[in-house]
C-alpha cells in the first residue's frame, strides 16, 4: 500500500489538470488526502478486531456505509464513493483506465477553523453553538432506528471487558495498573448497581442507531446552517448503536478533556432539555468514563503502530495517557455543588425567560412544567393542550413529575432549575424537601412584574404565535386570584426578581443575588 499512498500524494492522481497540493492525515483506520476543496478518504487494510478492512470488498462496503450513514447529519458534505485505479501513470482516483485496486470516499472539504475543536482552541467556543448542536441532535436521535439489543447489560459488560482486554498490553507503559484496575472496577460497578437504570434506558427507547464518535473535531459550525457532525462510525454497528446518553457524554467528555467543564455541563443540560431526557443523568458518569477510556484505547493503538510517523506516535502516547487519567477522574463524584433553584411566579411574569437564561449561565438543566405537561400528553412543546391537561388532578401530577425529573438530576450530584408557577405553598415546600433530601443548596426565586398591562401584553402575544405555555391573558385574573403570595413560612432563601426591565438586566440582578447565596455561574463554579 505504500505505492498507493505515495501516488495519491501527487496532484495529477486527481486529474491531469489538477494542480492543488495534496496533504495527508493518518488515523488508525484511514488515510485522508486533502486537496483543494476536496477530501478523499481511503481505508487502511488493517484489522483491529473491532474493524477489519483487509479485503477490497470490505473497504468498498464500508466506504458506501460511511456515505449512507453520514448523510444523515451532513448530507452536503458526503459526495460519493469512487474507485482507485492502477494506471500507467500510477494510482489515480479521478477518471482514467486501469484495474480497480481500492476505493475512496469523496467529501467536500470543510474549513478547519470551523470545527468545534479549532474554535475551542482559539478560546472562541461558547455555550450558544453547543446549545444549537443539542437542538440538532435531539430530533436526529428521535428519528434514528431503535436498536434496543445494543443497550442491554450483557452487551455493555461485553464492551467493557473487550476494552480492558485490548488495553491490557499497554498497562505499565501507557496506563498504570492502579488506574487500570480502578477504572474497570468503577465501570463494572456502575453496571451492577445501576442495572435497573440501564434497563429503563432500553424500555424507554433511548438506544438508537446514532453517530458513535461525537468528537469536537467532527463537529462543525458554519455560518447560516445547522451544526454538522461528520465521521460517524461505519465499520462496527456495535460501536455506533447505543444509548443517546453515551452519545452526549462523548462530546461532554471531549469538553472536559479540554478543561471546559462549564461547556460540558451546559451542553448536557441543553441536550437533556431538547431530548426530554433528564434520566440520562443517572447513567452519565458511566458513559463519561467509558468514552474517555475508549479514546485512550484508540490513541494507544496508533501510538503502537510501527507504520505511523514517530512524532505522531509520541503525541498519541501522551493523548492516551491523558484520556486514561480522565477516565479515572470520572470514577468519583463530579466536582460540582448541587443546587435546586426554583423559578416561580404568576403567568406572564417572565419566569420561564428568566429560568432559561439562568440555565444557560449556570450550565444546569431546566425542568419546565409546561414542557413536562406537553411531553406527558404526547404533544410537541408548542402544540396547544386542551382543558383536560389543567384539571386539579393533572396539575398535581405534573408537579410531581417536575420534581421527579429534578430528582434524577440531583441524584447525579448536579444542579437543576425548576420552572413552574409554584403558586401554592405545598409545591414550594416539596421542592425544598427535594433539595434537602439530596443535600443540595436551595433557592426560591419569584419572578415579579408589577405592571398589569405588561403582563397582559405578554400573555396576549401567545395568541399570535407558537408558545410552549398555553396560558393567555384571558386567564390572568383567575390565576392571580389563585396565586398564594410568598410568606416567611415558605422555604428560603427567597429572592424577588423584578422582570419589568430588559431581560439582560433582569438576569444580571438574579445572578448577583444567587452569587451572594453561593450559587455561582458555571465558569466560576466548575473552574478546572
Amino acid at each position: 500500500m505504500a505505492d498507493l499512498v505515495r501516488d495519491l500524494l501527487r496532484p495529477e492522481a486527481y486529474g491531469p489538470d489538477h494542480r492543488a497540493p495534496v496533504s495527508l492525515r493518518m488515523t488508525h483506520a484511514s488515510w485522508v488526502f486533502l486537496t483543494g476543496d476536496d477530501v478523499w478518504k481511503v481505508k487502511r487494510p488493517v484489522d483491529f478486531g473491532f474493524l477489519d478492512f483487509r479485503t477490497l470488498q470490505a473497504r468498498r462496503h464500508f466506504c458506501e456505509e460511511e456515505l449512507r450513514l453520514n448523510r444523515r447529519l451532513a448530507a452536503d458534505v458526503y459526495l460519493g464513493v469512487e474507485p482507485i485505479r492502477e494506471s500507467a501513470r500510477g494510482h489515480v482516483i479521478a477518471g482514467g483506465e486501469g484495474r480497480v485496486v481500492d476505493w475512496a470516499l469523496h467529501m467536500r472539504r470543510l474549513p478547519d477553523e470551523a470545527s468545534a475543536a479549532s474554535i475551542l482552541a482559539r478560546g472562541a467556543l461558547t455555550a450558544a453553538p453547543l446549545a444549537g448542536l443539542a437542538a440538532r441532535l435531539a430530533p436526529f436521535f428521535r428519528a434514528a432506528r431503535p436498536t434496543p439489543a445494543f443497550g442491554g447489560l450483557a452487551r455493555l459488560r461485553a464492551n467493557v471487558d473487550e476494552n480492558f482486554a485490548q488495553v491490557e498490553p499497554f498497562v505499565g507503559e501507557i496506563v498504570q495498573r492502579p488506574s487500570f484496575d480502578n477504572i474497570r472496577a468503577f465501570q463494572l460497578g456502575e453496571l451492577e448497581t445501576k442495572r435497573e437504570r440501564f434497563a429503563a434506558r432500553v424500555r424507554d427507547g433511548r438506544i438508537r442507531d446514532g453517530h458513535g464518535d461525537l468528537r469536537l473535531e467532527h463537529v462543525y459550525f458554519l455560518g447560516g446552517v445547522d451544526p454538522l457532525a461528520i465521521d460517524c462510525i461505519e465499520f462496527n454497528e456495535r460501536f455506533r448503536c447505543g444509548d443517546t446518553a453515551g452519545e452526549a457524554a462523548f462530546l461532554a467528555m471531549e469538553l472536559e478533556a479540554a478543561r471546559r467543564p462549564d461547556l460540558a455541563a451546559g451542553f448536557l443540560a441543553r441536550f437533556a432539555e431538547a431530548s426530554d431526557d433528564f434520566e440520562l443523568y443517572g447513567v452519565l458518569d458511566f458513559y463519561l468514563s467509558y468514552r474517555a477510556f475508549v479514546r485512550g484505547k484508540v490513541a494507544a493503538f496508533l501510538a503502537a503502530d510501527p507504520t505511523a510517523d514517530g512524532e505522531l506516535r509520541a503525541g498519541k502516547r501522551e493523548e492516551a495517557r491523558r484520556r486514561f487519567a480522565l477516565a479515572r477522574s470520572f470514577s468519583g463524584l463530579p466536582v460540582d455543588d448541587p443546587f435546586v433553584v426554583v423559578v416561580g411566579g404568576v403567568i406572564g411574569s417572565g419566569k420561564s425567560t428568566l429560568a432559561t437564561a439562568l440555565g444557560r449561565e449556570l450550565a444546569a438543566p431546566v425542568v419546565s412544567s409546561d414542557r413536562t405537561r406537553k411531553a406527558r400528553a404526547g404533544l410537541a412543546p408548542t402544540e396547544r393542550g386542551g382543558a383536560e391537561l389543567y384539571t386539579p388532578d393533572e396539575i398535581e401530577r405534573n408537579y410531581r413529575e417536575v420534581l421527579r425529573r429534578g430528582g434524577e438530576v440531583l441524584a447525579a450530584r448536579r444542579g437543576v432549575i425548576l420552572d413552574a408557577s409554584f403558586s401554592a405553598h405545598r409545591w414550594r415546600a416539596a421542592a425544598a424537601d427535594l433539595a434537602r433530601a439530596a443535600g443540595a443548596r436551595f433557592v426560591l426565586v419569584e419572578a415579579r412584574c408589577a405592571d398589569r398591562d405588561r403582563l397582559r401584553a405578554r400573555l396576549a402575544a401567545r395568541r399570535r404565535g407558537p408558545a410552549v405555555s398555553d396560558a393567555t391573558d384571558a386567564e390572568l385574573d383567575e390565576r392571580l386570584r389563585r396565586y398564594e403570595p410568598l410568606t416567611p413560612a415558605d422555604p428560603g432563601p427567597q429572592l424577588s426578581i423584578d422582570t419589568g426591565s430588559h431581560p439582560a438586566l433582569t438576569l444580571e440582578h438574579a445572578l448577583a443575588a444567587l452569587r451572594a447565596l453561593g450559587v455561582l455561574p458555571a465558569r466560576e463554579r466548575l473552574a478546572s
